[in-house]
């Protein structure tokens, strides 16, 4: 009488006493095992009663494995866990921070977006290798993969190049995967691109190498409209599938319909040899057609049948993505949806990604520069002499490491010298003393013979979403935040009362 569809089909028991410790409610809110589940809010607001679902106990399961092979990997190399404080200060730069009152006049803490300050000054200290598996706070709008608290894997080291924090990352990444998936990772798992090429060729900084569908850079053979701007182009085997309607709405989903300089064309036999001609704006106006296109579609494999899109944009690239980058993801999805393209039959693809720009035009437009990263990245030895005279060619050593398309984890190799550290936020950043003295800290703790160091962090959220192939990091914490930051279970955030408010000093706005 064994039952397959139950975890315990195949155990009877015989039954001699029965006595009931706690009866469950007759009206629970829905049962972990129904077929129909009710919406999200609902588990959330019962998530003791959602946890008892299969699914989650594995994942929360997995994660405390994945959680305790971390901490056997890297203690195994050396490494010290230390933990850093949760009670911090407000700082000037990355995301908006939680601040927290204090019964002190005008005093707040913050909660820390990153251990970054702590662990330099570790090293400072003489903790040549720490780590923690840390809690961090951002207070910042939610996604499928943003918590306002968060956990991350964090650690840094003294004396080590980026090959070395590498070399330690793709171990503990060797095992996670060994231990949590039972796959076997070797050292040809983890290839490296530059920035550069990263954008080039993949129109972003966190390409999706799972599949071709490469960008090439064209602007050469049609310098006579293109000038100094560069001439992106991207060919989609067998593309002429994609209808006129469907390439209509990518454009409005991507927010290019009337983006100047992008245009795509079918390739027939009426036009394979002159395509270019079929693009519209000033491409068509090129004298180079003739003498271009055979030479093109020879390198770029055009036949007929594909679809050709090519986009002008500046040549210097910033940022996270260029605009091609984004039509190459929205159009391969389109294509796998058709089952016109095809993934790598390798399920897991990791990329290292280097030499970022160390510094990005400022966004808000009220100085020239601002770090991509954070201001506390070093520069390439061999690029410092270009700090005083163009930022924008100064390479960060900065590191991502890339799975599928998303990004798991940054590092790089800090500065270690406090004169270095001043003049990049006075002379680079352009930052007033004011501004930066919310550093000084760390500035007195690198003028104190601090070692050259570097570290690396690894989101552990979304790290364990990946392991657990779950479409949202809430599936792999046990108490996740809703939309807004709402806590269902415990109806938080909540109000406090009007004496709670005095005795901090604090008064509500109207």
């Amino acid at each position: 009488m064994a039952n397959a569809k139950q975890g315990t089909g195949e155990i009877e028991v015989e039954i001699e006493k029965l006595y009931c410790l706690n009866p469950a409610s007759p009206n629970l809110p829905f049962w972990p095992n129904q077929p129909q589940l009710p919406n999200e809010e609902v588990r959330l607001r019962y998530r003791y009663l959602d946890l008892r679902r299969q699914e989650l106990q594995d994942n929360i399961r997995l994660r405390s494995l994945t959680a305790a092979t971390v901490r056997q990997h890297l203690v195994s190399n050396g490494f010290v866990e230390i933990e850093t404080p949760m009670l911090f200060k407000s700082t000037p730069e990355g995301a908006r921070e939680f601040i927290v009152p204090t019964r002190k006049k005008g005093a707040f803490y913050a909660l820390p977006q990153s251990p970054q300050q702590h662990k330099q000054m570790l090293m400072a200290a003489g903790f040549d290798r720490y780590f923690q598996i840390a809690r961090c706070f951002r207070d910042e709008d939610l996604r499928a993969d943003r918590q306002p608290e968060f956990t991350q894997i964090d650690l840094e080291m003294s004396f080590v190049t980026p090959k070395d924090i590498q070399h330690i990352i793709e171990g503990m990444v060797t095992s996670i995967w060994d231990k949590a998936l039972g796959v076997k990772l070797t050292k040809d798992s983890f290839p490296h691109m530059t920035y550069a090429e990263a954008m080039t060729n993949y129109g972003s900084d966190k390409p999706d190498v799972r599949f071709d569908m490469k960008i090439s850079e064209i602007g050469s053979s049609f310098a006579d409209v293109v000038g100094d701007n560069a001439l992106d182009c991207m060919v989609i085997k067998q593309g002429t599938s994609l209808s006129g309607k469907e390439l209509k709405a990518m454009q409005k989903t991507l927010d290019i319909e009337n983006e100047k300089g992008f245009a795509f064309v079918k390739i027939n036999e009426n036009n394979i040899d002159a395509w270019p001609a079929k693009c519209g704006g000033t491409l068509r106006q090129s004298t180079q057609i003739a003498t271009s296109v055979p030479g093109l579609n020879k390198d770029l494999g055009i036949e007929q049948g594909d679809l050709v899109i090519v986009h002008t944009r500046p040549r210097y690239l910033y940022g996270g993505n260029t605009l091609m980058g984004r039509v190459r993801l929205h159009a391969a999805s389109l294509m796998q949806e058709k089952g016109l393209l095809k993934l790598d039959k390798e399920k897991f693809k990791f990329l290292w990604v280097e030499s970022f720009p160390l510094f990005t035009p400022d966004e808000q437009g009220i100085r020239t520069w601002q770090s991509t990263h954070h201001p506390f990245t070093a520069p390439f030895n061999e690029d410092i002499a270009l700090l005083s005279t163009e930022p924008a060619k100064v390479r960060g050593q900065h590191y991502d490491l890339v799975l599928n398309g998303m990004e798991i984890g940054g590092g790089s190799i800090r500065i270690h010298s406090p004169v270095m550290q001043t003049y990049i936020f006075e002379k680079v950043l352009q930052l007033e003393k004011h501004e930066y003295s919310r550093f000084d800290h760390l500035i007195d703790a690198l003028g104190g013979g601090c070692p050259p160091h570097g570290g690396i962090a690894l989101g552990f959220d979304r790290l364990m979403a990946i392991l657990c192939d779950a479409p949202s990091i809430r599936d792999v914490i046990a108490f996740p935040k809703a939309a807004g930051g709402k806590d269902f279970v415990v109806n938080s955030p909540s109000e406090v009362t009007t004496g709670q408010l005095e005795e901090y000093g604090l008064r509500l706005a109207e």
